[in-house]
């Protein structure tokens, strides 16, 4: 749990491979089940999200004659499932998650202030395959499970000391975003806030919940004004092109490229709704728009549509949006029912897991985070820890 959280940005991804296996192995080591039975119906339900996303993956890549080239965008699920199996057998103290999460934290942050005032890099990218969008986003959303397990923190008798750092791995991840330039996640931080408020803010005074407010404005307005972040003119630029795009401006940007990818992608779609065209068929489909002048040529060389629901319909048909929605509103149903309730650690587990999937539908608005095995991983097997440890805390 502590590699999970520390490791999911600072360190190769493929490190994050060993966590499900090293629970697999601590369950296998397991004289029997620590925890309550499993599967039990929303067990299950999760079983099938997991499972219906990997299937369908590959078997619509048999369908489109495309072989075993897209696995390694299924078997995150399947290492998912493994992680998820392990809970079953295996009782977790959530301290682990919850440290990790804030060490990696504020390593990632760290990370972004010596790439942008060290290196003086444009904007803080992380390491390869992750970018500055990967990077940005994910770290965002570290920062923001940082402040879920806040309800946690204090239910416990050392409650200022894990307070304090949950909160500075709140603020790390903050200043991730804002030094990686990556404008997609801000566009879901009001419904994320609103999550956390849920879970916490019903619970505090008024004082409380005033001077928290305040110190969030405060801190966003902080980081929008600051030149050194360069938020201002991120935002400053967006507004610019979707304007000129507007105007009928053939000028190709991160914003007008994005818009005529979706009504591309739109149009394909309407070709072949039920089955899709398949990654190689999208992308040939993409340059023969490009050649007849449909669209802008230079469009051809973006692999993925830059929105997952588009992205997951124009390749795998209409299987491929079904299991994309269930991937997304599977764990959202049975997380978000206990945002509100329950003992402050099941409680933070519940903030926590709505956020995975209400941070990925945000970022999938703009980019396909699914489309890499780093992004499919991460969402997996946090998904499936957050799940097995809520499951423990009954």
């Amino acid at each position: 749990m502590l590699l999970l959280g520390a490791g999911l940005l600072v360190l190769p991804w493929v490190t994050l491979i060993g966590v499900p296996l090293l629970l697999l192995a601590a369950a296998w080591l397991a004289s029997e089940s620590q925890v309550e039975a499993f599967p039990q119906r929303e067990d299950l339900l999760l079983v099938l999200a997991l499972s219906a996303q990997g299937l369908v993956w590959i078997g619509m890549l048999l369908v489109h004659g495309e072989g075993g080239e897209g696995l390694a965008d299924a078997w995150p699920f399947a290492l998912g499932l493994i992680a998820l199996v392990a809970f079953a057998r295996v009782r977790v103290a959530a301290t682990w998650l919850w440290g990790g999460l804030a060490l990696g934290s504020l390593a990632a942050g760290s990370w972004a202030m010596w790439q942008r005032i060290i290196e003086r890099t444009h904007r803080a990218d992380g390491h390869e395959p992750l970018h500055a969008i990967l990077f940005g986003n994910l770290g965002l959303l570290m920062g923001l499970l940082c402040l879920a397990g806040l309800s946690w923190s204090f239910a416990r008798r050392e409650r200022w000391p894990w307070s304090l750092l949950l909160i500075a791995g709140g603020l790390a991840g903050l200043i991730t975003s804002a030094l990686s330039g990556s404008r997609g996640g801000w566009i879901g931080l009001p419904l994320a806030i609103w999550v956390l408020y849920r879970g916490h803010g019903r619970r505090l005074p008024l004082s409380w919940r005033m001077t928290l407010m305040a110190a969030l404005v405060t801190l966003l307005g902080s980081l929008y004004v600051m030149p050194q972040t360069g938020v201002a003119k991120r935002v400053d630029n967006a507004v610019t092109s979707l304007r000129h795009y507007v105007a009928g401006d053939d000028d190709m940007n991160s914003v007008s490229a994005r818009l005529e990818m979706w009504r591309g992608s739109s149009q394909l779609i309407l070709e072949r709704p039920l089955l899709g065209w398949g990654a190689s068929g999208y992308q040939a489909a993409m340059r023969e728009r490009g050649a007849e002048g449909e669209q802008h040529p230079s469009l051809a060389r973006h692999w993925h549509a830059h929105n997952e629901v588009l992205d997951a319909w124009v390749k795998r048909g209409v299987p491929g949006l079904l299991a994309l929605l269930g991937l997304y509103f599977t764990p959202l149903w049975l997380f978000a029912r206990g945002v509100g309730a329950g003992s402050g650690e099941r409680r933070a587990l519940a903030v926590a897991g709505t956020l995975v999937p209400v941070a990925f539908i945000d970022f999938g608005l703009t980019y396909c985070f699914l489309a890499y095995p780093a992004g499919s991983l991460i969402y997996a097997l946090l998904i499936a820890t957050l799940w097995g440890l809520y499951r423990q805390a009954r």
